[in-house]
Parts: C-alpha cells; structure tokens; sequence
C-alpha cells in the first residue's frame, strides 16, 4: 500500500530546487532531532538513538557535499556541521538533551537563511553554497566568528 506522506515527500523533493532540497534536508535533520529529544523523555531509548542516528546521517550528508575548495564560506559551514554533529553525537550518547537542543538551534539559524536563499530568484549554487545572494545566519559557536552574520562570499558584516 502507497504510504501518500512518503509520496509527498518524494514528490517535494524531485520537484524542489537546489536550494530546496537543501531546505528539506535541514528541515529533516530537524524533524529527526526534535523527535530524539521526545523519545529521550519517554525513555523510547532505542528511537531515540534511531532518530539522532537519522539526523545526524542527514548532516553528515550535507557535510560531504561541501566543495571546501568554494572559498571560506563553504570552510566556515563546514565547521558549522562538525559542530552539529558533535553536538548530536554527544546528545545521543549521553542522553541530556541540552546538546541535541544546541544542534537544532544552529540548524534552525541555517535553515532560516537557506530558505531565504531558497525564495531568492534563481540563486546560484557552487558546491551547494551560495554565491552573490547575502546570507544572515546566527552563529552558535563564537569562536567560529566574532560577527554574528555573514555574507555569502563569505565576507563577515
């Protein structure tokens, strides 16, 4: 039997742009994290595991992608998905949910700005980074930057 949300989600992705099917991962790796927090209070320690493990496949994936060859964006986004997953592994193994909710806030501050990228016209990707289209992203780790923002060419503002 046809399960129609896998359906939708299919035809979501298919169908979305670059940019969108970026958005849709990081709203995945979201989902999955939330749920592992919902299944950590419930004691669920066997879904929990499952829904850290699915999210943090999720970053890891978007974490390959990167061209870090692009320039210090793709360098300092990088970073960024080492600290998420750090963050997730360490939220799955020990179960305090305080790390898994310091993952999902960075995600949610990159998900912001990539569906900002997303309603842009026609922005252009290289190495699925942004290239000429400013970005504002809340940064989680100071000591990646001392400014809170940056522009897609990577330039701090």
């Amino acid at each position: 039997m046809l399960d129609p949300t896998a359906a939708y989600r299919t035809s979501q992705a298919t169908g979305a742009t670059g940019a969108g099917q970026i958005v849709l991962l990081y709203q995945g790796a979201i989902r999955f994290a939330t749920q592992h927090l919902a299944f950590v209070e419930r004691r669920d320690i066997e879904s929990a595991h499952n829904a850290s493990i699915r999210s943090q496949e999720i970053v890891a994936a978007l974490r390959g992608s990167l061209d870090l060859a692009a320039g210090p964006i793709a360098i300092q986004l990088g970073q960024l998905y080492d600290f998420v997953l750090d963050r997730l592994v360490s939220g799955n193994m020990t179960k305090d949910p305080r790390p898994t909710q310091e993952a999902i806030q960075v995600l949610r501050g990159l998900l912001e700005a990539w569906q900002e990228i997303a309603a842009a016209p026609s922005p252009t990707l290289v190495a699925g980074v942004p290239v000429a289209a400013p970005v504002r992203m809340s940064v989680a780790r100071p000591e990646l930057a001392s400014a809170g923002t940056y522009a897609a060419g990577g330039s701090r503002r």
